[in-house]
């Protein structure tokens, strides 16, 4: 007989925390994962939560276009998932939203399936939030509005009209293997098989981006992808990763993300010491994404 899957307590993960804070209708973690993938068995979390790994390799199930850099995943209350980290050493964020004030926020509108958001938007609320919440003098109300920036992109989620067409992903990839190479639209466009002006209007259609906005998007990935590692100097991954040099990788970074490249490093390797909830409670149980 199967045993029967977890189901974790609101802003209950596989991982150590080293700050929690927890805010009306919102609870926030910073964590640092403890279980590798063989350990980490099919589960669901009572609340609806947003996963930000900032460090180590993180594997999801949920829906949505895989890209380097910093996973960000949605997860609804009760969704069944194994979404893990492939060994130890991992950092991650986690946004913790109770069931009943999850639905009274999104009011019938939220996703009801996982989601990978891969979006600048979404990820600068993120990592503006990681940043926040490590910090030695986080405001409540900075803490809240970005948590609800977070959850803004989950409340919207797209129609299944709305699915973007198979030809993009050909672009997509297309534009993931040779980022670091010159690209006209007109590569772009004999990769995914469609005309031109077809392709440009498509992206802006589906991704709400020019061809050059998504190609500085995959350097920008690379560079956090390769950030995320800390094997290199920053000087060598804006290279690396396609720009000019350490300057313009900080200038479009910052722009990106809203932290800079030194910035998010911190942010994937942090060193934070472990401090009480706002209510000075702290969880009695293990925090164990």
């Amino acid at each position: 007989m199967a045993a029967p899957r977890t189901a974790f307590a609101p802003g209950r993960f596989y991982g150590a925390p080293t700050i929690e804070r927890r805010l009306p209708g919102v609870r926030l973690a910073h964590l640092a994962a403890t279980m590798s993938a063989e350990h980490v068995d099919e589960h669901s979390h009572d609340d609806a939560h947003f996963v930000l790994a900032t460090r180590g390799r993180y594997e999801t199930t949920a829906w949505g276009p895989e890209t380097e850099g910093p996973v960000l995943v949605y997860n609804p209350p009760g969704v069944v998932h194994r979404d893990r980290f492939v060994e130890t050493g991992g950092y991650f964020l986690a946004v913790s939203f109770a069931a009943g004030d999850w639905r009274a926020l999104a009011d019938g509108g939220a996703a009801i399936d996982a989601l990978r958001l891969t979006g600048p938007v979404a990820r600068r609320a993120a990592l503006r939030l990681t940043r926040s919440l490590l910090s030695a003098d986080a405001e409540p109300l900075s803490l809240e509005g970005l948590s609800l920036e977070l959850a803004a992109e989950a409340l919207a989620p797209p129609r299944d009209g709305d699915r973007r067409p198979p030809w993009l992903d050909l672009a997509e990839t297309y534009l993931a293997d040779a980022f670091d190479q010159p690209i006209g639209v007109a590569d772009l466009a004999r990769a995914a098989g469609v005309h031109p002006v077809h392709l440009a209007r498509g992206y802006r259609r589906w991704l709400g981006a020019a061809p050059g906005e998504r190609l500085r998007a995959r350097r920008l990935e690379r560079a956090a992808d390769l950030l995320m590692r800390g094997r290199l100097p920053i000087g060598e991954i804006a290279l690396a990763a396609g720009f000019c040099d350490q300057s313009h990788l900080n200038r479009q970074f910052r722009h990106a993300y809203g932290v800079t490249p030194g910035e998010f490093a911190r942010l994937c390797s942090p060193r934070p010491t472990r401090r009480p909830d706002v209510s000075g409670v702290q969880d009695e149980a293990p925090v164990t994404p």
